[in-house]
């Protein structure tokens, strides 16, 4: 079992620590004890990703959560996807 959580940095500020895991087909993981995250490759750029989880808690895609205004999460590493459609000022 690996857990990772806020840790004290220089600043004194909580900084959340990014862990990676490599899956294969159809392996999950699960974050505390009510959800469960499982991949599935789709093609050669795309997985399929199942999530089991309560249903009061909402689950959306960067690009939808963004699309909505919020920010994109600190820490995420990636291209940052650019929506025309959102304005940044």
């Amino acid at each position: 079992m690996i857990k990772r959580g806020p840790t004290d940095g220089a600043s004194g500020r909580k900084e959340r620590t990014m862990l990676f895991l490599q899956l294969k087909s159809g392996e999950y993981l699960t974050i505390g004890e009510d959800i469960a995250i499982q991949v599935f490759p789709d093609s050669a750029n795309n997985v399929r990703v199942a999530v089991k989880a309560p249903r009061d808690l909402t689950i959306l895609r960067g690009e939808v959560r963004e699309r909505g205004g919020a920010k994109r999460p600190e820490g995420l590493v990636g291209p940052t996807v650019t929506n025309p459609s959102v304005s940044s000022g």
